[in-house]
């Protein structure tokens, strides 16, 4: 397969700013990371320090409804990695096709969330994560 010019083009333009993108996605996650780990409705964080994801385990079904509702910086999407942070739940999405079962035994809960931090600021992010989960 061969490009277009113009692909070929906005290739080589975001290719010049990956190192920068890639440093401030993955501060970011160290940072929100840090911060779920505080929070009394996230029952685990799983986050390697390395790269902009992030996934987590809410302590129950109630947290992760409240949480897509009262979002206001972070939204909802299946396709992860943009400039955005996005948030999306694999055993609904990404993993639907597979057995409960299967997922179960590779931890993939529905309480479970996979986080890909973006370029925003990250106390906002941390921020918007915290109201969203309420007291």
């Amino acid at each position: 397969m061969t490009l277009d010019p113009f692909d070929s083009w906005l290739l080589l333009r975001s290719l010049k700013t990956l190192a920068v993108r890639m440093e401030r996605h993955t501060s970011n996650a160290k940072y929100v990371a840090a911060c779920l780990k505080k929070l009394p409705q996230v029952q685990k964080v799983l986050y390697p320090g390395v790269g902009g994801m992030i996934s987590f385990y809410l302590q129950n079904m109630d947290q992760v409804d409240r949480l897509f509702k009262h979002l206001k910086i972070i939204s909802f999407a299946e396709s992860l990695g943009g400039v955005e942070s996005l948030l999306t739940i694999p055993s609904l999405q990404t993993h639907s096709d597979m057995a409960k079962e299967d997922r179960l035994k590779l931890g993939i809960t529905d309480e479970l969330l996979r986080l890909s931090t973006g370029l925003e600021n990250p106390e906002d992010l941390a921020n918007d994560l915290t109201q969203a989960l309420g007291d």
